[in-house]
């Protein structure tokens, strides 16, 4: 199995020149926050310039170096946050030597994304293997999003017909154009590490051009997403038929009362003479309203606008 180090102890150093030594591919995932970026020089003989931050792609003679997002487990409390992964800014160098990914947060990638590197593959493979974990982390941050409107529609096409508040649909469309803009992105730079990497002296391009997978992937990737984001124009059709439909039951029974009563202040003079006793008020003034919007439910609303023949 393809050796993995997370971080850089003092007898991983060793181990690490060892393997270099031999001529050995390896992986190390590294916390800016806890190395420096002189012990990865001194340690890997890092380009320096791989080392400046993030950025789309810089392809060396010795190195490839691209930025990525890769979604992790929050570390804040489930309840205070809107989703269980957040993403991370994570730097990707590829020599020929090892493939290095850097991080400012205090997170172990190997043990997160649980990739298994088999012994005897290519680097190509090993690259391969450890950019389709990142891009699988965002699928998993993307299914996130579909649980939550699917709770959403759920609520709405219940018999309570709950309506979802404007900032509860803000905060996936917000998340869905952020993960479109970056996948977007990301697909690009794997087509230009495709074309890169094998330029890399030492770093033998494989029969099979594995990077051409990525591309396909965030393909898929991005369809999930738009269709992601039809749900959600769904979720908001729902939300005004639900309005609609409550607009349309308040309004057949008011057009009744409403003809009622302008009928009743035209004043006509049988009923100046004729209201003029308590009783009679009461009669016309509300008995005959509340039994023109209960026949209104009745024979209206019921039938027409909720389908109750009964």
């Amino acid at each position: 199995m393809t050796e993995v180090f997370t971080g850089l102890a003092a007898g991983d150093r060793e181990r690490v020149a060892a393997l270099r030594a031999e001529g050995r591919f390896f992986w190390i995932d590294v916390s800016l926050s806890e190395t420096s970026r002189d012990e990865l020089v001194d340690t890997l003989g890092v380009p320096e310039h791989a080392l400046e931050g993030p950025s789309r792609v810089r392809a060396h003679a010795q190195s490839v170096d691209f930025a990525l997002r890769c979604y992790v487990a929050t570390e804040r409390p489930a309840e205070r946050a809107a989703y269980r992964l957040r993403p991370i800014q994570v730097q990707v160098v590829v020599t020929s030597e090892y493939l290095l990914t850097l991080h400012d947060e205090r997170v172990a990638l190997p043990a997160l994304l649980a990739i298994g590197l088999p012994q005897g593959r290519s680097k190509g493979y090993v690259v391969y293997s450890v950019l389709d974990a990142i891009l699988v982390s965002a699928s998993d941050a993307l299914e996130e999003v579909e649980e939550s409107l699917d709770s959403l529609a759920a609520s709405l096409a219940g018999a309570g017909g709950a309506i979802v508040p404007r900032a509860t649909l803000q905060t996936p469309v917000a998340r869905l154009a952020t993960m479109r803009r970056w996948v977007r992105a990301e697909q690009t730079v794997f087509q230009q590490v495709g074309l890169d990497i094998g330029a890399v002296n030492g770093f033998d391009e494989p029969e099979e051009r594995y990077l051409d997978r990525l591309d396909e992937r965030a393909d898929r990737l991005l369809a999930s997403i738009d269709a992601a984001a039809n749900a959600i124009g769904m979720v908001l059709d729902l939300q005004l038929n639900e309005r609609a439909f409550l607009v349309s039951v308040v309004a057949t029974i008011f057009v009744p009362l409403t003809f009622i009563t302008g009928f009743f202040g035209m004043n006509f003079g049988w009923m100046v003479d004729h209201v003029d006793t308590q009783l009679a008020f009461w009669l016309l003034g509300f008995v005959v309203p509340a039994a023109t919007a209960a026949l209104s439910w009745r024979l209206l609303v019921r039938r027409f606008l909720i389908g109750d023949e009964r």
